[in-house]
């Protein structure tokens, strides 16, 4: 037997996209378990249509439909919340992180991560996500 075939895990639904961004950062970039988007990939694409100015309609669907499974979300002992993370320049080439388009409205995911023991912030969170997180053991690194 393969182990795609032994695989029972269903996908995880992520209730706020921005914060599924998070979590796609640490483990496409960080721990190198996931592809992330390559434009490269789709340079002989046009981009049809662009329901937000500047941002890459290609990568915000690649990300969309990436499966995290419950052993991936196992992974995430670290998360960074930060305006400058390679995913969002994925998603939305040159943006400059003067707006809040990216901050996740809703944090339940994050918080229910099995793993997660620290959150690095650029700016505070927050303060009933910071107090949520920090119930569960997790440590809050704001600048």
């Amino acid at each position: 037997m393969d182990e795609a075939s032994t695989t029972t895990e269903e996908p995880i639904e992520f209730a706020d996209f921005n914060a599924k961004l998070l979590v796609l950062d640490t483990l496409c970039y960080d721990l190198d378990v996931l592809e992330p988007y390559d434009a490269d990939d789709d340079e002989d694409e046009v981009v049809a249509d662009e329901d937000v100015e500047g941002q890459d309609d290609r990568a915000r669907e690649y990300y969309d439909e990436l499966d995290l499974l419950p052993s991936h979300l196992d992974l995430v002992t670290e998360l960074t919340v930060d305006s400058d993370l390679e995913i969002l320049q994925d998603l939305h080439p040159g943006w400059d992180g003067s707006d809040d388009r990216y901050d996740p409205q809703n944090w339940d995911d994050v918080v229910d991560l099995p793993s997660l023991r620290i959150v690095y912030a650029a700016a505070p969170l927050p303060a009933h996500v910071a107090e949520a997180l920090t119930a569960k053991g997790v440590e809050v690194r704001s600048a």
